[in-house]
């Protein structure tokens, strides 16, 4: 019997309720743009490496990692965890018993452990299965049998398992929106995971897509006030406006990674124009992913700049002397399931113009530097390695010191063993060194420096409000003082980082620096400490307020002096 034909007014209501249902089921399978850019209530990890503004830490060094954060969230479910087992068990009654998996190859059986494969991240499935609702596990775990196969039956305690997998404690953080994938150039200066833990902010920045690349703009706004801008007793005071930018485009890659940085800093000083800024940085770095476990990274940079009035060999009036820097790095990283190895040799070719009166070019610090480098890491667990390193230098002038006629050339080595608690996980990272360095003086007329090294850059969040930084920084530095081949300087500080509330954040930070110059009776030194309020306006706007506070202690006339600076300024990102 034909059907009857459905009559209109039943159509026209049937189309409109059946595209209805299509978007009310799209809306609750894709989250809109803004819920997925919403904060949550946890404050995200930030790290604001190269901020226009300057950061309480007087010394800020970098710490190597073996594992790079993944430049990918999970793919089936970006809310998901990777290392969580299926919801589903895996005795589900509804499993297909044809399954090809479903071998006669041996398993471990219920309480036993399958032994962990070096180089496996992840962590135990007894760590993270899901709480099964009805289900309650009693008695004592089961004592694997005796002869059983070590390949397939991890037989240990599990005290002594727990030391050779990642602990719940320091779990790795996961994917990382500001995508850090180049880090392992140089453990001291390039790594900037360790300041990302330790910068959390309540918004992460999105950045603008550009096809497989994310672009992050930054501009910054202040204005500055200054108790002592010469940096000289008695003192003068003045104020500054100035403005920065920062651009960087980095790829967002399963293999391989780039990443370009431009940055600028401009200001006016009402009074003093030797003091304005006119700073400016370009940087390209890059990884070749080789093979699972080898990796090529390098770095190359440009960067101009002025001169501080606190540094090493320093004008102390008139124009500041503009250094120019040209870098260039290599790294070889190879794993050997726990051990690594990294390979370094870098090149520095530092200019440095004229300053004082013009009458002093400067020509005898212009320098050329390569290092060399060798690092091996034995990794216990992902949190925690021993190295050792052993690192050695050439520096080269074009002419001899114009104050004592002795050239500055010279041949360095550094020897250093530490422990590295890894550089992705979100409670712990960085390392911690000790060692010995020397720099051999070519000239007879000036003797060696030597002396000891201490090394640290680590970030610990102890809540989810608080975090603390311990910084240290030690090396040999050239100076052209009369009958001194050098100056051991030593660093060390602290900053801590606190969210009083969710928009609203506090860092304080206090360090301390000692200059030791060799066969020569110069003692100084530099106490700072700083204080930083930051208010975050939304997503793209933060208003912050900074005050430093500054005390140089010198034997030499004059020599002593003490400043307070007040910065206060609005910074745009995206």
């Amino acid at each position: 019997m034909p059907r009857p034909a459905m009559p209109v007014t039943g159509l026209c209501l049937r189309v409109p309720l059946m595209a209805l249902g299509v978007l009310v089921m799209g809306a609750h399978v894709a989250p809109s743009p803004a819920q997925a850019q919403a904060p949550t209530n946890t404050p995200a990890l930030r790290g604001a490496v190269g901020d226009s503004y300057r950061s309480p830490s007087l010394a800020t060094p970098a710490t190597p990692a073996s594992n790079r954060i993944s430049a990918q969230p999970p793919a089936d479910d970006a809310l998901a965890s990777p290392d969580l087992r299926p919801a589903i068990p895996d005795d589900d009654p509804t499993s297909d018993p044809l399954d090809p998996l479903l071998d006669d190859a041996p398993r471990p059986a219920a309480g036993e452990r399958a032994p962990v494969v070096d180089g496996d991240m992840t962590l135990p499935e007894e760590r993270t299965a899901i709480a099964r609702d009805g289900i309650v596990e009693v008695g004592e775990p089961l004592v694997p049998q005796d002869g059983a196969d070590p390949t397939v039956i991890d037989s240990r305690p599990q005290e002594e398992a727990d030391l050779f997998t990642t602990p719940l404690e320091n779990p790795p953080a996961g994917f990382d929106p500001l995508l850090f994938q180049i880090e392992d150039i140089d453990p001291i200066r390039t790594d900037r995971r360790p300041a990302r833990l330790f910068n959390q902010e309540p918004y992460d920045p999105i950045g603008i897509r550009f096809g497989s690349f994310v672009y992050f703009p930054e501009v910054t706004l202040a204005g500055e006030a200054t108790s002592n801008v010469l940096r000289l007793t008695p003192a003068d005071s003045d104020v500054s406006a100035e403005f920065s930018s920062r651009a960087r485009l980095v790829s967002n890659w399963k293999a391989h990674a780039l990443e370009f940085n431009a940055r600028g800093l401009t200001s006016f000083h009402n009074e003093f124009d030797s003091e304005d800024e006119a700073f400016w940085n370009v940087e390209a770095r890059g990884r070749l992913d080789v093979a699972r476990r080898t990796n090529i990274q390098g770095l190359i940079a440009h960067d101009v700049r002025q001169e501080g009035r606190g540094a090493i060999d320093a004008a102390v009036t008139g124009d500041r002397a503009q250094v120019t820097t040209d870098t260039a790095d290599v790294t070889l990283n190879h794993r050997f399931n726990r051990l690594t190895v990294q390979l370094r040799g870098g090149y520095d070719d530092i200019d440095f113009g004229a300053s004082g009166d013009a009458s002093n070019t400067n020509d005898d610090r212009d320098t050329e530097v390569t290092t060399e480098a060798v690092r091996t890491t034995w990794e216990f667990r992902p949190t925690f390695s021993v190295f050792g390193e052993v690192e050695t230098n050439q520096r080269r002038y074009n002419v001899a010191a114009v104050s004592d006629g002795f050239s500055r050339d010279s041949n360095g080595e550094r020897y250093r063993a530490g422990i590295d608690f890894g550089s992705t996980g979100e409670i712990v990272r960085g390392e911690v060194s000790v060692g010995y360095g020397t720099q051999d003086l070519r000239d007879a007329g000036l003797s060696d420096v030597d002396g000891v090294l201490i090394d640290a850059n680590v970030a610990w969040r102890m809540s989810e409000l608080t975090t603390l930084r311990f910084l240290a920084r030690s090396d040999i530095f050239d100076t052209n003082t009369t009958g001194s081949g050098g100056v051991l300087s030593r660093t060390a500080g602290i900053e801590a980082r606190h969210t009083f509330r969710r928009h609203v954040v506090a860092t304080a930070g206090l360090s301390y620096t000692d200059f030791d110059y060799d066969n020569v009776v110069i003692a100084e030194s530099e106490l700072r400490g700083s204080l930083l309020l930051e208010y975050y306006v939304n997503r793209e706007w933060t208003l912050f307020g900074q005050w430093d506070h500054i005390n140089f202690d010198s034997n030499q006339p004059n020599g002593t002096w003490t400043a307070d600076d007040l910065r206060i300024g609005a910074r745009w990102r995206q």
